[in-house]
């Protein structure tokens, strides 16, 4: 077994990072579910808050909605985080791109603050909270 915060974790806790992105990004919302604990929470200024499996499945299916058909691109950079035992704290920027009808547009900048969690050996998000510079 790994020792918290080794080579591995770190690598692992990167995959998540760039899993989350991809999974909503490509519409793959019961991985971008994976990404969190059990009792994980999502909150956005703009989505609100969702805590739970239920509560998290509930937003996707509001942001799905949100979208009307485009496809959306979730950059992130600057992913720093500590990590202590089986526990942790990250944050990274965000640059997001709506995508519709052949045009492109840079939608929103912002940027995410995350509480890690590993459970069963895998990490994943115990809170994610996004916020868009610009957007009270």
């Amino acid at each position: 077994m790994a020792e918290p915060g080794n080579l591995q974790d770190r690598l692992d806790v990167h995959e998540l990072y760039a899993r989350y992105a991809a999974a909503i990004d490509n519409g793959d919302y019961d991985d971008w579910l994976q990404c969190f604990t059990e009792d994980g929470v999502f909150e956005s200024t703009r989505f609100g808050r969702h805590a739970g499996q239920e509560g998290l499945r509930k937003f996707t299916r509001i942001y799905r909605e949100s979208l009307g058909g485009a496809q959306v691109l979730h950059v992130i950079t600057n992913v720093y985080f500590k990590l202590e035992g089986d526990a942790g704290a990250g944050s990274c920027y965000l640059a997001y791109y709506h995508c519709k009808e052949g045009r492109i547009q840079q939608s929103a900048v912002g940027r995410y603050k995350d509480s890690l969690r590993k459970v069963n050996g895998r990490w994943c998000f115990a809170s994610r909270k996004v916020s868009l510079d610009g957007h009270d």
